[in-house]
């Protein structure tokens, strides 16, 4: 996404009620209240880091946080870089 891709899309979200955010299929209920906190956190990171361009991956970070999570259990034999 680009940088004016991004700047509005976050403008169309906090342009919209709690109500049509809940009913958006790509927000639903469980994140109507939520979407709004990760666009300010987006561009904080913009903000620290610009970049023209910003690839979007929510699984990549889902996955990570879990191999790390089974990593400190000890049930994922993996170590990363730094030896974490």
């Amino acid at each position: 996404m680009t940088d004016k891709e991004i700047d509005g899309i976050i403008g169309r979200l906090v342009g919209m009620s709690y109500q049509e955010r809940e009913a958006s299929a790509c927000i639903g209920a469980e994140r109507a209240d939520l979407v709004l906190s990760g666009c300010a956190i987006l561009d904080a990171i913009r903000n620290v880091f610009p970049s023209n361009r910003v690839r979007v991956a929510d699984r990549g970070l889902r996955e990570g946080i879990l191999m790390q999570m089974m990593a400190d259990d000890g049930v994922w034999p993996h170590k990363q870089a730094g030896g974490k």
